[in-house]
């Protein structure tokens, strides 16, 4: 009776609430993120991240929430100036998705070195490094 309660409960809340754009303590308690080499492709650049979302593997903390219905949608990236702002986006989960998040489309950039930060909604940016960009 207990699990059909619990079960009712969580098919009531809105999606919102189990997935969207993910704040930093989100990012900490599935095991972290960890931002990768930028490469070059046909559409532009792309900066990999290592970050999944099912709370399974650390990247640079040790997870403490599971997730079994999320999957990682999206990695989004804004760059204002020297600076790239990356915000993971989670949906549930559906058929041939991945808990990994891809990675960030960059697309053509002025080359040079860019610090990159993590921006949650209406958190204030946590640095993550640096990277450089066609150097």
């Amino acid at each position: 009776m207990k699990r059909i309660a619990l079960f009712l409960l969580i098919a009531s809340l809105p999606v919102s609430v189990l997935a969207g754009s993910e704040s930093w303590s989100f990012v900490q308690s599935v095991g972290g993120l960890a931002v990768e080499t930028p490469s070059h492709d046909t559409h532009g650049w792309v900066l990999p991240v290592r970050v999944d979302v099912s709370g399974l593997k650390a990247v640079t903390a040790k997870p403490t929430t599971l997730n079994s219905a999320l999957i990682c949608e999206r990695t989004n990236a804004a760059i204002e100036g020297s600076n790239i702002y990356i915000t993971i986006v989670s949906a549930l989960a559906h058929p041939n998705t991945s808990s990994r998040c891809p990675p960030a489309t960059l697309g053509e950039m002025t080359p040079g070195k860019y610090s990159v930060f993590y921006r949650g909604p209406s958190e204030t940016p946590i640095r993550l490094g640096e990277v450089s960009i066609g150097l």
